[in-house]
């Protein structure tokens, strides 16, 4: 997935300002890209949100101090993401190689049973995570701190 451009960074514009453009632009990917991850826990959407996860905390790593009302928790929210994806996606690897081996005998039935079970609870955990995420309105409190609603932050996707 490529990231959106982020459009108005220049050479004259002060490090807070870009900074809070940065989050603000990455912020709206991520929730732009959630719905689909959430409802149907499709792996190409989690991968993407995996990924926007990724950019929106590398960014707060950086420039977090521009953003103190929020960039803590946004940055500690954002791991937890990319961490859950991350280990839903080893299951599914996991589940396509033990799709590919053809019919499965026994042992790799049960396998493959366990291993779907497992990636079923880890994407309820995901849901309960992203549930939490909404319901602590830190997108708001985000367009709050960087002062760029989510349609200005759209700009270039």
């Amino acid at each position: 997935m490529k990231a959106r451009q982020v459009e108005g960074l220049g050479a004259g514009l002060e490090l807070r300002e870009a900074a809070r453009l940065i989050v603000a632009v990455r912020a709206a990917e991520l929730f732009d890209l959630a719905p689909p991850a959430v409802e149907r826990g499709d792996p190409v959407a989690l991968h993407d949100l995996r990924i926007a996860a990724k950019r929106l905390r590398y960014v707060l790593e950086i420039a977090g101090s521009c953003l103190p009302e929020v960039a803590r928790e946004a940055e500690r929210r954002a791991r937890g993401l990319q961490d859950l994806i991350g280990e839903i996606h080893d299951h599914d690897v996991l589940l396509e190689r033990i799709d590919a081996q053809g019919e499965p005998e026994r042992g790799m039935r049960r396998l493959r049973e366990r291993v779907a079970s497992r990636r079923a609870a880890l994407y309820g955990e995901f849901r309960a995570q992203w549930r939490a995420i909404e319901a602590s309105e830190l997108r708001g409190r985000i367009v709050a701190a960087t002062g760029y609603s989510p349609d200005e932050a759209a700009i270039g996707a």
